[in-house]
């Protein structure tokens, strides 16, 4: 039997695959598809000699009606997810024509390159482009879902569907050697697939394991060190050429890219994955009218923002915006959860006030007044799990309410006789439950509360608070409240004080993000840092030395949650409020509560970015910053925090 076999480079590691599956009982002869449309006689020929066609889609408006029959199609193989940098390029040589730009990696080239040389960016300073920040800018760490999306739907074209076949090149090492260079494993299963639809049994199976990949011969293209960690993958950055054992470093493949690059004009040059003007905007590089004159100064040309006088010092306060490329938008329909300290709760009622979807999962019991369900903090949170102040009370709910971890502790002594609350948020109900069944029945309520809204939100706003917390001696629980603040006891022998190091505080948000990512892994993430100052520190220091540490240690976490992952974003409210551009007009007399205009500026700038909208209900700035010591803030903020300086 005699298969012809026509299309791109994807061929040969089809024929390979068919002829190793079939134990060399099909003939499979190989057809370029750009060389034999272009001389009808040949293709009519192949097609009557052929028992059946293997063929990708751009065949098929050549094949004539009384050889339909014979042809099968195969989808093209192209994923850009593991090389979202990776480009072809095109431009009008000095002097020739327009044409495909060609260099050592047979005409790969890299995003990033091509947009330092059209910008006049020196050769060792876009070198120094090659980093987390730009790829996430660039949306490098994104791809996934959309390159899915699109060789699904190449497969749903050919008539060969390749949702289980994805699924299956998706675990372990990367099924692509370069955006367009599947490994065999992925064009072994399309043979198979094709074999089986023309009634022929492989008599060798998995042999990719055994015979050579053609394709692997050819430049492979690195997934980025960065790129690979989010992907689970090891990276590098040697860019293998076409001759065997033969690889470039970065600077060889941009040096040589420059050096091609410099016999094109340079407006003409153009990548096919994204316009330059697409790049630049991305890099703030956005408002020239042509590329930046080549300059030796690396800062010259850079976007306003990057520069304190005219992003900072020349901005009117009220107007200033710190947020440069948000990465993701918040629709009308995502349903938004939020949990951190007691400045969260401002993001969660702006978003509820201008019609969007705050989700609250544990809603108060119908009937029950308003009044009272506020009182009982329904409606005040996602769920009723008061304030989270450290990323490890955040990191031990997931824990409690997934059954992997159960506290010894389960109920302390309520401030009023005979009551009792719950020591993981004591003041949930602020006179205390009244009896351990009644806390236990509400705390199941609340756990199936939190595993709702960990299942359906579509994106969590927390906001990191504190590094300073209490806890258990003998099984580590985390509290909000020191025992003996809002209920309990404080003995030292069963309760200790302790300041998170950064190191702590960094492993247990990697921990957080990884069990949101298993239990929802479409969830967005918003961090944001509270910019409210620690009421008081239980360490021998100065309050402001301590609250400087709290909130240095909670902003480097924060940023670097930001560049680790590309589903998490980080929302600059610390700055805005602390920021010296305000001159400290943000603050209330007491130099901690927020005030209004402040929470004004925060909320403009997040719905502004976030949902492309401004907030509805700015906040009334005429009402009076509260009295110090008070139980709650501006908007009556549950604050537990405060309890501290009342009691």
């Amino acid at each position: 039997m005699k298969i012809a076999i026509i299309g791109n480079c994807q061929c040969e590691s089809l024929a390979t695959s068919v002829r190793a599956m079939t134990g060399g009982g099909l003939q499979a002869e190989i057809y370029m598809i750009h060389e034999i449309v272009r001389d009808p006689q040949r293709l009519a020929q192949v097609l009557d000699e052929s028992n059946y066609i293997f063929a990708q889609t751009s065949l098929r408006p050549h094949v004539p009606d009384d050889h339909v029959h014979k042809v099968l199609y195969f989808p093209t193989i192209a994923f850009s997810a593991y090389h979202p940098d990776l480009t072809f390029v095109r431009g009008t040589r000095i002097g020739g024509e327009f044409e495909t730009v060609s260099n050592p990696l047979s005409g790969y080239h890299s995003l990033i390159s091509l947009f330092g040389f059209m910008s006049g960016i020196s050769l060792e300073d876009i070198l120094t482009f090659y980093h987390a920040g730009v790829y996430g800018r660039l949306g490098y760490f994104d791809q996934w879902d959309e390159a899915r999306r699109q060789l699904l739907a190449e497969g749903e074209s050919s008539g060969m569907p390749l949702g289980g076949m994805f699924d299956r090149w998706a675990k372990g090492d990367a099924f692509m050697y370069s955006s367009n260079h599947p490994t065999l494993r992925v064009m072994e299963d399309i043979a198979r697939e094709l074999l089986k639809r023309i009634g022929w049994s492989p008599a060798v199976d998995s042999v990719h394991t055994i015979v050579a990949d053609p394709l692997r011969a050819m430049p492979i293209w690195p997934i980025y060190p960065e790129i690979g960690e989010r992907l689970g993958l090891r990276g590098n950055m040697l860019f293998k050429r076409h001759e065997p054992e033969a690889s470039l470093s970065l600077r060889d493949l941009v040096t040589s890219s420059y050096e091609t690059f410099a016999a094109y004009e340079r407006e003409s040059l153009e990548a096919v994955t994204m316009p330059f003007w697409t790049v630049a905007e991305r890099l703030g590089f956005s408002g020239t009218a042509r590329p930046p004159v080549p300059t030796s100064n690396p800062y010259a040309g850079a976007p306003k923002v990057q520069f304190w006088k005219s992003s900072v010092a020349s901005v009117p306060p009220g107007e200033l915006d710190p947020v440069v490329s948000p990465r993701f938008q918040i629709s009308p329909e995502d349903k938004v959860a939020t949990a951190g300290s007691c400045f969260a709760q401002h993001i969660a009622r702006t978003l509820k006030s201008s019609g969007f979807n705050y989700f609250v999962p544990e809603s108060a019991p119908a009937g029950m007044p308003d009044e009272e369900a506020h009182s009982l903090n329904y409606g005040v949170f996602s769920a009723r799990f008061g304030n989270i102040y450290t990323v490890k009370q955040l990191r031990q709910l997931i824990e409690r309410v997934e059954g992997q971890f159960v506290p010894r502790v389960s109920a302390w002594e309520g401030r009023s006789p005979g009551r009792v609350v719950d020591p993981f948020r004591p003041q949930i109900v602020p006179e205390g439950f009244e009896d351990e069944a009644s806390l236990f029945a509400a705390r199941d309520e609340h756990y199936a509360a939190v595993r709702a809204m960990l299942r359906e939100m579509d994106v969590f706003v927390f906001t990191l608070g504190l590094t300073e917390g209490w806890r258990a001696r003998f099984d580590g629980s985390v509290f909000p409240l020191a025992p003996g603040v809002a209920g309990g006891s404080p003995d030292p022998d069963e309760y200790e004080f302790v300041n998170f190091s950064l190191d702590e505080i960094r492993a247990d948000m990697h921990e957080v993000i990884a069990r949101l990512k298993a239990i929802n892994p479409a969830c967005r993430v918003i961090l944001t840092v509270s910019p409210v100052p620690l009421i008081a520190t239980f360490e021998p220091r100065h309050a402001l030395v301590a609250t400087t540490y709290s909130k240095s240690v909670l902003r480097v976490v924060a940023d670097e949650m930001w560049r680790e992952y590309a589903h998490v974003d980080y929302f600059p409210s610390y700055e805005i409020i602390t920021g010296s551009f305000n001159r400290g007009a943000y603050f209330a007399d007491d130099l901690r509560d927020v005030m209004p205009e402040g929470v004004a500026h925060v909320m403009r700038t997040f719905m502004r970015h976030y949902t492309g909208a401004a907030a509805s209900s700015a906040p009334d700035t005429d009402v009076a910053p509260p009295e110090q010591g008070t139980r709650s803030a501006f908007f009556d903020l549950v604050c537990d925090e405060e309890e501290i300086a009342r009691f």
